[in-house]
């Protein structure tokens, strides 16, 4: 009897998993920010129970690739003793996101690179989200590349590698989605920020992925007092600012 070679091929792609591991969907265990998420959990000692699929929302490349998941869990909470099921995990890919700035005579006259973008989620008085240039990529194995490419993409100015200083990575919303931001800095020369204000009228972004950016110059006292920006995205931008 010949065997079914799209059968074993099927099998050789898999994850050895068990127990309640077998029932979180292929696609969803393999992405890193459910393997951090989940590593992260067993480090604590909890446990997973049981995991449902609520949804998913596709990726670009095809191939069962999944951009967003939801997947309702039933943990053993170590610490506490007890079981927490009335919740989902959701989460995308991280996202690589750059502050440039240049400094003012003080921290409130220092200027500070936004982009507006409309985004569907967004509950503003303009319908736009006011953000640091950033986004995820194929490829999140490389924030840093990542973030240099996104600054390029969305204002039009290249900044070289080495001028992006590191602050590390944190979850943006931990009570909402499991995926993180890693935040890069730079300050921006004079010239560099001239030419920014020249573009300010001029949309930017990649057309291929629906997305357009616009170029927004303000200062950190505007931010704050404009309200401009959500609260992760002025966390962001204090880390930046404030670090030495």
């Amino acid at each position: 009897m010949t065997a079914d070679r799209s059968a074993f091929a099927s099998i050789e792609t898999g994850s050895n998993r068990v127990g309640p591991e077998r029932q979180v969907p292929l696609s969803v265990w393999r992405t890193r920010e459910f393997q951090r998420w989940y590593g992260t959990q067993r480090a604590a000692g909890n446990s997973l129970l049981s995991a449902r699929l609520v949804w998913t929302f596709p990726g670009e490349t095809g191939c069962g690739a999944v951009f967003f998941w939801a997947l309702h869990v039933r943990m053993f909470v170590a610490a506490e003793r007890r079981v927490k099921e009335n919740e989902v995990v959701i989460s995308r890919p991280d996202i690589s996101v750059a502050a440039l700035y240049r400094r003012g005579v003080s921290l409130e006259d220092t200027t500070v690179v936004l982009v507006r973008e409309f985004r569907s989620p967004a509950s503003t008085p303009d319908g736009y989200v006011h953000e640091l240039p950033g986004g995820s990529g194929a490829d999140t194995t490389q924030p840093l590349f990542l973030a240099a490419q996104e600054v390029v993409e969305e204002t039009g100015l290249a900044i070289e590698v080495s001028r992006l200083r590191a602050h590390g990575s944190r979850q943006v919303s931990a009570t909402v989605t499991a995926h993180h931001a890693h935040l890069f800095s730079a300050e921006i020369t004079e010239d560099e920020l001239a030419r920014l204000r020249t573009v300010c009228g001029r949309p930017q972004g990649v057309l291929r992925d629906s997305e357009r950016t616009w170029v927004e110059i303000a200062t950190y006292r505007e931010i704050l007092t404009r309200r401009l920006v959500d609260w992760a995205t002025l966390g962001m931008i204090a880390e930046a600012l404030s670090a030495p």
